[in-house]
């Protein structure tokens, strides 16, 4: 008999005892569904954290800081050696500035309110920063331009605020130019606008930790050069420095390589041959694949888990496969006396158990897919109803990787649990079969 012929009539003994059979995959679907909802949770966790991050920050994001082996000793020995200086900062983005589009060197300098002509107390969070802070947020300028190291460089009076900023200070109208008066720390500050970027409330405020904030009474930043501000304080150029700086790679370059031009420069134009200090380098994409890698060994681990109800499955098959050798025992006995050989009837019985767990794994596969919508239904239904977790972006991602391997582990369950039952169908002698009543 032909593969198609054993294919067929494995399908018409399905159909004969469907209740039998259903309840014989039923461990198979069990096993593969759980497998399928587990792998697409996990993949579509990895999307959606990947998607969400980069949707808030971008993926051109690089992270340098200051590290060291052996820190305790390296404290003792150099205590401000964890501290990375402007100068060196400074030198290092024109040393690699074809890689490089922004260097974000800023502190967070806190909030204060201010009384606008028209009448409205605007409140804002001052912040002081080199550059690149709304390439870094993703917030486009609407009026004007962004902050540059020149900036700081030139001991320039200017700031750039939000367009909520601009719309309650000053009634939606273009800024630019405009004086911004403000007091924070005992300090006074007289700032000219030179650029108003869009605030995304959704995006924003969940950055900023305000997502339940009405608009109006938002403390949106407010950008200063990071030079003035300290130059302000009475702070001299050498003392300026940072415990860690985010670097904006260019497009089309990778991150991996900014990572190690960054990574060189500094082992060989600021790190001495002795010294404990070393900068560490990370890009967002590190960052992201580490926690992927995570979340791939939990998923594996759990999935394997999951699979081991197949084994109980694939016991389930041998057990009815048996039981259909018995009751089809005079069946084997015409065809065998009728010339048919062990192989052709070990081929049938065999192409039948692959079959069952082959529809099996294809009802779970299926059901696993639906189960990883649901569950994502559910979590898009709970996001909707908590501003607080507005920002994430559920991605339903089924793993292609996983549903083949699953589909090839249901057949295989056939083949490993069917195998036994076909042979001792096939080695019977067809006198006994005959006989049997």
């Amino acid at each position: 008999m032909t593969f198609k012929e054993n294919f067929r009539l494995a399908l018409k003994c399905i159909k004969a005892n469907k209740m039998r059979s259903f309840l014989t995959m039923l461990g198979i679907i069990i096993g593969i569904s759980a497998v399928i909802t587990i792998s697409t949770i996990g993949t579509s966790l990895r999307t959606t954290i990947e998607k969400s991050v980069t949707s808030l920050t971008g993926a051109n994001q690089i992270y340098a800081y200051m590290i060291s082996d052996d820190y305790e000793t390296a404290m003792e020995e150099d205590p401000d050696g964890d501290v990375m200086k402007y100068s060196d900062i400074k030198a290092m983005r024109d040393a690699c500035s074809d890689y490089i589009s922004a260097v974000d060197l800023s502190d967070t300098i806190g909030q204060t309110s201010i009384l606008a002509d028209n009448g409205n107390t605007v409140n804002l969070q001052v912040y002081a920063m080199t550059e690149g802070y709304t390439t870094e947020n993703q917030a486009d300028i609407v009026y004007g331009r962004d902050l540059t190291f020149q900036d700081g460089e030139d001991n320039r009076a200017v700031c750039v605020v939000s367009d909520l900023f601009m719309k309650y200070a000053f009634d939606d109208e273009n800024p630019i130019g405009q004086k911004v008066k403000f007091s924070i720390n005992d300090e006074s500050f007289e700032l000219y606008i030179i650029g108003v970027y869009h605030y995304d409330t959704t995006k924003m405020s969940v950055m900023m930790g305000g997502a339940s904030t009405q608009e109006k009474d938002i403390a949106t930043p407010i950008l200063m050069p990071y030079k003035y501000y300290y130059r302000k304080l009475g702070i001299s150029d050498e003392d300026l420095g940072a415990y860690q700086v985010t670097i904006l790679s260019k497009a089309g370059v990778s991150s991996d390589e900014v990572t190690e031009k960054i990574e060189t420069y500094f082992s060989q134009n600021v790190i001495g041959p002795d010294s404990l200090w070393r900068v560490e380098v990370e890009s967002l994409e590190q960052a992201l694949s580490q926690i992927n890698s995570i979340l791939n060994a939990v998923t594996i681990a759990i999935s394997v888990i999951a699979a081991i109800s197949l084994i109980v499955g694939g016991i389930g098959v041998m057990n009815i496969m048996l039981v259909s050798v018995v009751e089809r025992t005079r069946e084997i006995g015409i065809r065998k006396a009728l010339g048919a050989k062990n192989k052709v009837i070990e081929n049938q019985f065999l192409i039948e158990a692959i079959v069952i767990c082959a529809i099996g794994g294809l009802i779970g596969i299926a059901l696993g897919i639906v189960n990883g919508y649901i569950i994502a239904a559910i979590v898009k239904a709970l996001i909707a109803s908590s501003s607080e977790y507005s920002f994430l972006t559920i991605v339903v991602t089924p793993s292609p990787v996983a549903i083949a391997v699953s589909f090839f582990f249901s057949s295989l369950v056939g083949v490993v649990f069917g195998l036994y039952p076909a042979r001792k169908a096939a080695r019977l002698s067809p006198i006994d079969a005959l006989r049997y009543e």
